[in-house]
């Protein structure tokens, strides 16, 4: 009986020592590691980047605010109502309609499509528009209520219906408001304060109206005061003032802050930019 032998051929091939196995791991790992590095390089650098965006956007909103604003303050029947290097008080406004009834003795207006939030207190005051004229005129609400209550119940056109709602005017004789035509366009102002203010431990952009006790949140961060907000005054020839009715135009500078604060060498620290705009008053 013959015994049958199995071979193994060798077909030239071998497996890693242990040598070369220890090489290919901590090759590996350098590799890795240095990858490693560089997404948390880039990382940061993207995290340092959407920061600076968000403080030029927070910036940029801030300035649409008060650029608005100042814009228009002047025209809302008196100057400013505070001048201060960290701290503006304007005429804002903040309500809108259309004249569209009269009162038959009395300076009532009935309003259509109104806006905003018309009030009757004593920092606020009224635009009413000359039609024929092109001007805008200054009043002071005296007083404002429903159509019932203050005798105008129905807009002047074909089809009318009740106004939104009615305002009255102060005025010495009714003649004071003998321009006033329906269609013509009304706007009110308010007393609108704007600082920079503290919550949270974070400095913010607020707005306080008329005679609101507390600021509103419009954005931020600011860098901390006397930095993060600051007015300039100037006249109509450019020269510093600090006459309210001789303001011609107010530059303000807004330092802004990032919300988070990003690893910089060997710290956290936030990221910060500036913004300086000068806003010519409209008379």
């Amino acid at each position: 009986m013959s015994t049958a032998r199995f071979t193994r051929a060798s077909n030239g091939r071998r497996g890693f020592t242990i040598i070369e196995l220890l090489v290919g791991l901590v090759v590996g790992l350098i590799v890795l590691s240095s990858v490693g590095r560089m997404l948390i390089v880039q990382g940061r650098g993207y995290r340092k980047q959407r920061e600076v965006i968000d403080i030029r956007e927070t910036a940029r909103e801030a300035t649409a605010l008060l650029v608005g604003d100042l814009r228009q303050s002047a025209v809302g029947g008196s100057p400013l109502a505070a001048m201060g290097s960290n701290t503006i008080a304007l005429r804002s406004p903040r309500g809108i309609g259309t004249i569209c009834a009269k009162h038959p003795l009395l300076a009532r207006y009935g309003l259509w499509k109104s806006g905003g939030n018309i009030l009757a207190g004593t920092d606020d005051s009224a635009l009413v528009y000359e039609v024929g004229r092109d001007k805008w005129i200054p009043l002071k609400i005296s007083a404002i209520g429903t159509p019932a209550t203050m005798g105008v119940t129905a807009c002047a056109w074909p089809g009318s219906r009740p106004p939104d709602v009615v305002v009255e005017f102060a005025v010495n004789s009714k003649t004071d408001t003998s321009y006033i035509k329906v269609g013509a366009p009304f706007r009110n102002f308010r007393r609108v304060e704007y600082t920079e203010y503290q919550l949270s431990d974070r400095w913010w952009l607020g707005r306080k109206v008329g005679a609101a006790t507390s600021y509103e949140q419009l954005t931020g961060p600011l860098v901390g005061p006397p930095n993060g907000l600051g007015f300039a005054y100037y006249d109509s020839l450019g020269a510093v003032t600090t006459d309210p009715s001789a303001v011609g135009s107010v530059a303000f500078t807004l330092r802004t802050e990032s919300f988070k604060n990003t690893y910089v060498g060997n710290t956290y620290v936030y990221q910060r930019d500036s913004l300086t705009t000068k806003v010519v008053l409209r008379r």
